[in-house]
């Protein structure tokens, strides 16, 4: 049994087919959480989609949950679980139950989901028009030494932006083993990028754009196959983070409408651990709006 969470927007017409965003959450978290620290559901209010937030899997049936993504992540890859295949279903149930536009479905999601998300767009592209992976990664290894695995060119072309902090710790921006619970290798976030940018036929030479602070440094890729692109937005101050995301540092319990609460972090020793690995997310852009105004520019022909 498979569980995910819908939120549509409010006065939501299903005849209407709206957009649908897939929302993919971390490691050993879940919807519930990721629904709360993204804050997309706001967004989804104000722009008119859908957003649908999945559960992974774990021996617990909504705690420390993950993805297979086909190395590292516990339960999910033990049990070979085929992710790539709920998700398909996934969607056509909400295609055919919510209202969703066939031709402007897009997924995103952040670390283990934010891999699934580049996993995605490689296995199902004949589904996805865009995705937008958040401290992710196009390929990796289980262990050091162990074999690479490669999420290998789409059918059809996607489009990808994706936002990944200079200074992650769980997914370091240059490449190696991250601080996190997985012993996973991860390539360079440059060469994620540069994978996606021969797949589609891009322009090998971006434009290139830095933010008045010096903090933001943004690559855009255009030219490639049915109009695709890709871009990359680099934070230099940025940790394992959701930019535009909630502060956790601020404590409290979150509670999210629905039969279970959140479940975000207290203030405590648990969190100020947590913290000093993920640190906390810049609010000098948002992922949300910008992974959104790229999806516009973005539909399955």
């Amino acid at each position: 049994m498979r569980t995910y969470r819908v939120h549509m927007p409010p006065g939501h017409d299903r005849s209407r087919h709206a957009p649908v965003v897939i929302v993919l959450h971390g490691g050993v978290v879940n919807a519930y959480f990721t629904e709360y620290n993204t804050g997309m559901n706001a967004t989804a209010d104000r722009e008119g989609f859908i957003v649908v937030y999945p559960n992974g899997t774990g021996r617990l049936p909504d705690r420390i949950l993950t993805w297979n993504v086909g190395f590292g992540f516990a339960y999910a890859l033990r049990n070979n679980i085929n992710d790539v295949g709920f998700i398909r279903e996934l969607i056509g149930r909400v295609l055919v139950e919510y209202g969703g536009d066939a031709r402007r479905v897009y997924a995103t999601g952040i670390s283990n989901g934010g891999i699934l998300s580049y996993k995605l767009a490689s296995e199902a592209s004949d589904l996805l028009a865009a995705v937008a992976p958040v401290a992710g990664a196009s390929a990796g290894r289980a262990r050091r030494g162990g074999p690479l695995v490669v999420f290998g060119p789409p059918v059809h072309p996607v489009s990808v932006v994706a936002f990944h902090g200079m200074q992650d710790q769980l997914m370091p921006y240059a490449g190696g083993q991250g601080a996190g619970v997985t012993n996973a290798i991860y390539p360079p976030v440059q060469e994620s990028i540069d994978r996606w940018v021969a797949y589609n036929g891009c322009a090998a030479v971006p434009d290139v754009w830095t933010s008045p602070s010096g903090n933001i440094l943004r690559q855009w890729y255009t030219g490639g196959s049915e109009g695709t692109e890709v871009a990359l937005y680099s934070i230099r101050n940025g940790g394992h983070t959701w930019p535009g995301g909630t502060n956790l540092a601020g404590g409290g319990t979150a509670e999210i409408g629905g039969a279970q609460p959140a479940r975000a972090f207290r203030s405590g020793p648990m969190q100020r651990r947590m913290l000093a690995r993920v640190g906390q997310p810049t609010q000098e852009i948002s992922a949300n709006d910008l992974m959104w105004e790229f999806f516009q520019r973005h539909a399955r022909t």
